[in-house]
């Protein structure tokens, strides 16, 4: 993690940052905290960064920050990389830009994007009502 907060805050105003899976071995609340220190250096010294994630909890702070305020979508990119079947020299990819609107939410989101957090935990919740059900009922 050391070599990111370096490349972070040593980057020049104007420099690009290339960064790939930064959360990697990361408590997730650290890995929130990084998107919070792109946003700053970005808008301190117009560093750019261009982040390579699988980190639902980088991407969600991104978004918060988008909801703030702190960050605006015109500042923000964000791309998923989608399976597009077999192409002529293997398989194939299409980058899909996502949309996101001034309170972070995305408008497009691809099918299976980080799962479906908001269905499991919906899930657990039925499924603890009816076992709370069965324990106090007859």
């Amino acid at each position: 993690m050391l070599p990111v907060i370096v490349a972070a805050l040593y980057a020049a105003p104007g420099h690009i940052v290339i960064v790939e899976e930064p959360e990697s071995h990361l408590h997730p609340l650290a890995a929130a905290l990084l998107a919070e220190l792109f946003a700053a250096v970005s808008k301190e010294r117009g560093v750019q960064f261009l982040v390579e994630t699988h980190s639902e909890h980088l991407f969600r702070r991104m978004q918060t920050l988008m909801a703030r305020g702190t960050v605006s979508t015109r500042d923000c990119a964000m791309y998923f990389l989608e399976h597009d079947g077999p192409g002529a020299r293997g398989p194939g990819a299409r980058i899909v830009t996502l949309v996101a609107d001034e309170s972070g939410r995305i408008k497009n989101w691809p099918k299976g994007f980080f799962g479906d957090a908001l269905g499991e935990t919906r899930e657990q919740t039925r499924l603890a009502l009816e076992r709370h059900k069965a324990q106090h009922s007859g």
